[in-house]
């Protein structure tokens, strides 16, 4: 069954299918091509007509994903990519709550359309409205140009997330003809997407456009403008322009750009990542944070119990490395490990144990303890919830346990859609996780508490007590744990005044 509706822009034809109304690929902006390549995201160009939604839009330029999610087919690939996705209810009485999902993939990989994020199930069991977007990503989102093109260019280390804050502009003009309330978004992500999220919490452009956020394995690490410089020149080296400027690397094709681009390191472990570029960020993150910007936002966040595993687990080449290889191999991707951080998690450890200490290692450097600093300030200023998903997967002999990009099937309720038993497994304990996780995950952008539904009562985080629901098969709320882990890089952090993805 065809549904068609009026935004500001023109009519759009969607669809009726398993309980929900369906649109796909509708432009947010114009196309960033030609001369608004590397340029903040305009408001689309009005069309008459009616305008089909019935397809996904192309996904942002990218390489190939390493396939951990299965091959499947996937759309075609352009420039002209600034499009969402929007899920409603077919029965029930907006308006209804709305929740803007923004995917990962390291800023370099990814689409709205993943079968992964399909929002037939959150807004038909939970009445919401789902929205899914693409952004700019890779040199094509954060190429940083403030130096070779000016002022005119300062913010095109951003240009990825000035589509976010654009889509959400979009949302908040049209969402009502859609059934949802623009006075009721939640932000959500995971991983870049969730590193997106915190973004949105103290860029200045994005202020007022949602009441509530979820980050998901994911903690802000922003450049300065000179190292994106570096990132940029680097770039430069290997495309050998004669005369280089922003109109010639306007000209070069996006392919071409996108092979320059491929294993460029940055200072640290994203080379495409936000810029404090002083215009749309002006402050590093932690600072901003402490500064309690986006004190308002009720924020619900966490991490996974083995985040690492999924590079780990799939490269099984690493763990089989001599001692001393090991070591170098996970340093020369993460930087020197501090002398106390290794003494903590490394003394002793030979084989198969170091390597599952440097997973654990890196799993708390990168996601764990940067999560559990950020609660610990944000919920000064606005109520935050945190969790740690615990479930394990038996997919490929249990080898990714609880990793990196697990929880994604289970807030959506996807486990179903192809390619996800490929990294779930088939235990029948993952149906009844899926629903506890949906449920307070919904209670959440409904309401702005995740309590409700059917896991334990869950107490906001505060410094003091620091409460952490475990979900698992059993979900439990457990006190501050790793605690002597978080302390150690409470210390670490004092002394570097850095942490996370630095």
């Amino acid at each position: 069954m065809e549904t068609t509706v009026e935004t500001r822009y023109g009519a759009v034809r969607g669809y009726e299918a398993d309980g929900v109304k369906v649109w796909k690929g509708i432009p947010y902006a114009q196309p960033p091509t030609g001369s608004l390549r590397f340029q903040a995201p305009r408001a689309p160009d009005p069309w008459t007509g009616v305008r089909d939604a019935r397809e996904f839009g192309p996904m942002a330029v990218q390489p190939a994903e390493p396939g951990f999610f299965g091959r499947l087919p996937q759309p075609a690939q352009s420039e002209d990519c600034l499009t969402l996705n929007i899920w409603a209810p077919a029965q029930g009485d907006p308006p209804w709550p709305v929740m803007v999902w923004i995917h990962g993939g390291a800023f370099v990989t990814g689409s709205g359309s993943a079968p992964w994020y399909d929002g037939t199930s959150l807004a038909r069991d939970g009445q919401i409205v789902v929205v899914t977007i693409n952004y700019r990503l890779g040199p094509l989102g954060f190429l940083y140009l403030g130096e070779l093109g000016g002022s005119a260019y300062r913010g095109s280390g951003n240009a990825g997330l000035l589509d976010q804050v654009q889509a959400l502009q979009w949302v908040r003009e049209n969402i009502g003809a859609f059934g949802g309330d623009p006075q009721r978004v939640t932000v959500a992500g995971e991983s870049a997407g969730s590193m997106s999220v915190g973004t949105l919490l103290v860029m200045p452009a994005a202020q007022g456009l949602f009441r509530q956020a979820i980050m998901e394995s994911g903690v802000p690490a922003f450049k300065t403008a000179a190292a994106a410089s570096r990132v940029t020149q680097a770039l430069l080296d290997r495309l050998h322009l004669l005369k280089p400027s922003v109109e010639a690397l306007q000209a070069v094709p996006a392919a071409e750009l996108l092979d320059a681009a491929r294993d460029i390191k940055g200072d640290g472990v994203l080379p495409w990542a936000p810029v404090i570029d002083e215009l749309t960020l002006q402050k590093p993150f932690w600072t901003a944070i402490g500064q309690a910007w986006g004190r308002a936002i009720p924020l619900l966040m966490g991490s996974n119990r083995d985040e690492l595993w999924l590079w780990g687990a799939t490269n099984p080449g690493w763990r089989m490395l001599a001692d001393r290889v090991m070591l170098d191999t996970f340093e020369l991707g993460w930087g020197p490990i501090n002398p106390a951080v290794r003494d903590f998690y490394l003394s002793g450890k030979t084989g198969d144990a170091l390597f599952e200490a440097l997973m654990e290692l890196g799993t708390h450097y990168a996601f764990w303890y940067p999560t559990q600093r950020l609660a610990g300030l944000h919920s000064a200023a606005a109520p935050t919830w945190v969790y740690r998903f615990d479930w394990q997967s038996t997919a490929q002999n249990g080898l990714l346990r609880a990793c990196h990009a697990l929880e994604i099937p289970f807030v959506f309720n996807t486990l179903d859609q192809p390619g996800v038993v490929n990294v779930t497994g088939d235990d029948p304990s993952r149906h009844r996780v899926a629903e506890m996780v949906q449920r307070a995950w919904l209670a959440f952008i409904a309401h702005g508490d995740p309590n409700g539904g059917s896991l334990p009562p869950w107490p906001p985080y505060d410094t003091a007590h620091r409460p952490v629901m475990v979900i698992d098969r059993e979900s439990r709320v457990a006190w501050d744990p790793d605690s002597a882990a978080r302390q150690l890089w409470d210390a670490v952090t004092r002394e570097t005044d850095s942490a996370g993805l630095a």
